[in-house]
């Protein structure tokens, strides 16, 4: 069995596990490898073609149904194996989903096959910056640069080009120049970082996903005016997108602009949720008044519900205790934080509410380096992400 298959037999598994009950599924899991009576292929046989199982895929994806998208790309793949497209959009079905080894598989298959497929580099280099792999991301990142410099023109060797020279148009991957100026913020090197949002935005100029990044990055800059306009840019491209309020919230309340930071929260969480976390960041900047505030806040508006907010007011209490007998926060580890797989800027805290955005991946959190270390303790927040 080959990697492709060996693929569509895992996927089949996990997504049968995953929408059916434990009979069904079994029965599913007993007929995979008998033909036209697993479960799986009841649903396929129904397409003849690839093209419209491309077709079903793509209306499935849209409409949130990740497994019969599953089933309908990798059908497209049994009726044509050199469908590469439906292979990538596997991998990065299940890089949504966390299922990062699947993905890899995906995407590396697609890359043995066919060297040149750029969108398969380019996702396998964003899986790698999602895992914190930042020089196999960069190394794949790059290389899919100089992919689409050639697709271009350019007729001389492109390692080692310069941000100044590369050239784009409307046909270039937006989410690799956005990918390679997050991998840029990662290493503080913001004028980099810029230089690749700007690049991804003649690719896209309305692109909300750019106008987040392009506002985190000014924001771990300290140029939060600058971050608040790319931030207002985005929400009138795409009011529905969910990052953006995330990291627009945490910008407010760092500012003191407290009431909006909960409103912009408050567009994305309950308000509860929205008050523990604008309690969290006064917490950390040490401005124990407000935070004490905002956790009571939290409480009065879901009192059976918010524990967190309970255990975030004990730790300000803590925290009040130790500065009275003079003595100073421990430095400890939060007790909830976004998933290891996002890649971070090594924070001192961790947040739900920062979301500097990976394309198509789960969002990055952090509370910038120009908070002072040790004025974190082991705080609860919202854990919730954005798909």
């Amino acid at each position: 069995m080959n990697k492709a298959s060996l693929l569509v037999a895992m996927v089949a598994v996990l997504s049968g596990c995953q929408t059916m009950g434990p009979e069904k599924a079994n029965s599913g899991i007993r007929s995979l490898y008998s033909g036209d009576n697993s479960v799986l292929y009841q649903v396929q046989k129904q397409v003849d073609s690839p093209d419209q199982a491309m077709l079903n895929a793509g209306r499935a994806y849209q409409a949130g149904d990740l497994d019969q998208a599953l089933f309908q790309y990798l059908r497209a793949i049994e009726l044509d194996p050199k469908r590469y497209e439906a292979l990538v959009w596997v991998g990065r079905i299940h890089r949504d989903r966390g299922n990062t080894q699947l993905a890899e598989m995906a995407f590396t298959e697609v890359m043995d096959a066919a060297p040149d497929n750029i969108d398969a580099v380019m996702e396998l280099g964003l899986l790698k910056l999602s895992v914190r792999q930042q020089q196999a991301a960069e190394e794949l990142l790059l290389k899919a640069v100089g992919m689409d410099q050639q697709r271009l023109g350019a007729t001389k060797n492109t390692a080692g080009l310069a941000v100044a020279d590369i050239k784009v148009d409307s046909k270039s991957p937006v989410k690799l120049y956005n990918g390679l100026g997050v991998l840029a913020d990662l290493r503080n090197d913001f004028p980099l970082s810029e230089a690749y949002y700007r690049l991804a935005l003649q690719i896209e100029p309305r692109s909300v996903l750019v106008q987040n990044s392009l506002g985190y990055s000014y924001y771990l800059a300290g140029q939060w005016p600058e971050s608040e306009r790319a931030y207002k840019r985005g929400i009138s491209y795409e009011p529905s997108y969910k990052p953006i309020w995330r990291n627009y919230g945490l910008l407010l309340a760092r500012m003191a602009r407290y009431e909006e930071a909960i409103s912009a929260f408050e567009q994305v969480e309950k308000r509860a949720e929205a008050s523990n976390d604008v309690g969290y960041i006064c917490l950390v900047e040490g401005n124990l008044d407000m935070a004490e505030q905002f956790f009571r806040s939290a409480i009065e508006q879901s009192p059976a519900y918010y524990n967190a907010a309970w255990d975030n007011l004990n730790r300000v209490q803590q925290i009040r205790k130790l500065r009275e007998l003079g003595g100073s926060a421990p430095v400890v580890e939060p007790v909830a934080a976004m998933p290891e797989s996002v890649p971070a800027a090594e924070p001192v805290a961790t947040i739900s509410a920062a979301v500097a955005e990976l394309p198509d991946a789960a969002p990055i959190a952090a509370v910038p380096s120009a908070v002072e270390a040790g004025a974190a303790p082991a705080v609860v927040v919202n854990t919730a992400t954005v798909p």
